[in-house]
């Protein structure tokens, strides 16, 4: 569905520079555990550092290029001027890559009409996963910060896309020259959403759409109440709220493993699914679903990133305001901050190993807070320097 569509759709479904302390453990959850390893243990006590905080739009994804640059998009929910920026040493935001393309098509001759999922490959390219508008077609673009220009861009239409499409999140298998879309689909109720992966090739441009309403893919009915709240839209004629359950949203990539990892919002589970099956257009749906296998548990959440020199994946807690590491020996809280925790959203971890992050109480916008805007308007750019 076309953004501005889906946005009223939504709205409809709702309505009818920095500071730093210790990164303290917390027992947010029973499930939760004490670190059982070094890797944890670096992370929990390490340092959690305000970069920049923001109160006009919310923060979106992260990412960095191979020389350091911070790219972020900012939440389309939120209609902002600039789609995509770059961050600066001061926290600063900028237009990425230039005002044109960040400003919208509306404007100009081009640009990114809303965007959420944002990533860099190991050359320097940026690529932008715009999820489109009335009049502007889902697409990828690549952008080469080396050389400052355009390097492709992947029209996302046909089959591969639904009228209800939400395309949030990719990651990119550079050997293979794939990227692996999360479509979580956005409609309700939660049974009539149609979450699948979108495989790209990124030499061809051509794509395919697997595994559609595949159960792991699905949503999980776990009502999510967060900080007293109930996460849901406003029921019609001043009725019951109707909580949100939303599936297949974060993804995440380890190339040393060659395994994909993704989670549903409200699920309590990370599946993993070698890129390699995801990856072969003669698999059949039945080989794809057998090759799904549980990775660890979690929280409900929005966004994650697998952190390869520690081996676990790092993912928020959304109902407790904290971070977690996971992996197939347990969970364990490493962060809890009831001020800048709330929603942890986009993750990237930069070259010197510190962890980034964004927050911003997306659970506020009237849309997912039936109908009433909740948001105090404190939104965070925030560093986890792990302790060694």
């Amino acid at each position: 569905m076309p953004f501005s569509r889906l946005k009223t759709a939504i709205l409809v479904a709702s309505l009818g520079v920095a500071t730093a302390a210790s990164a303290t453990q917390a027992a947010a959850d029973s499930t939760a555990v004490p670190p059982r390893n070094a890797q944890a243990a670096s992370l929990r006590d390490g340092t959690l550092t305000t970069v920049a905080e923001y109160s006009d739009t919310r923060p979106g994804n992260i990412t960095f290029t191979p020389d350091g640059r911070l790219i972020m998009s900012q939440q389309p929910l939120d209609a902002p001027a600039l789609r995509v920026v770059e961050i600066t040493q001061d926290g600063k935001r900028v237009p990425f890559p230039n005002l044109d393309w960040a400003d919208g098509p509306e404007k100009g001759e081009v640009g990114i009409a809303s965007i959420i999922g944002v990533h860099s490959d190991s050359q320097g390219v940026v690529w932008m996963l715009d999820m489109g508008s009335q009049g502007s077609v889902p697409k990828l673009v690549g952008w080469d910060t080396r050389s400052d220009s355009l390097k492709k861009v992947i029209s996302l239409a046909g089959d591969s896309v639904l009228p209800i499409s939400f395309l949030q999140d990719f990651v990119i298998d550079e050997q293979r020259g794939k990227i692996y879309i999360a479509d979580m689909t956005f409609t309700a109720p939660a049974s009539s959403m149609k979450p699948a992966f979108v495989v790209v090739d990124i030499a061809s441009g051509k794509t395919r759409r697997v595994l559609q309403s595949d159960e792991r893919l699905m949503p999980v009915e776990h009502d999510m109440v967060i900080n007293g709240h109930l996460m849901a839209a406003k029921g019609d004629n001043n009725g019951e709220p109707k909580p949100w359950y939303l599936g297949l949203n974060a993804i995440a990539f380890e190339p040393a493993d060659d395994v994909v990892y993704f989670g549903g919002v409200n699920g309590s589970e990370i599946y993993r699914l070698p890129a390699a099956e995801l990856a072969d257009d003669t698999a059949t749906a039945a080989e794809l679903a057998r090759a799904i296998t549980p990775y660890a548990p979690k929280r409900p959440n929005d966004g994650f990133i697998f952190d390869g020199r520690r081996g676990g994946i790092i993912a928020g807690d959304a109902e407790h305001n904290a971070l977690t590491f996971l992996s197939p020996e347990g969970m364990s809280v490493i962060a809890q901050d009831d001020e800048r925790l709330r929603w942890p959203d986009g993750f990237a971890l930069a070259p010197d190993g510190s962890l980034y992050l964004t927050t911003n109480q997306l659970n506020t916008h009237p849309a997912l807070n039936q109908g009433v805007d909740g948001s105090d308007r404190h939104y965070y750019l925030l560093k986890l320097t792990p302790a060694n």
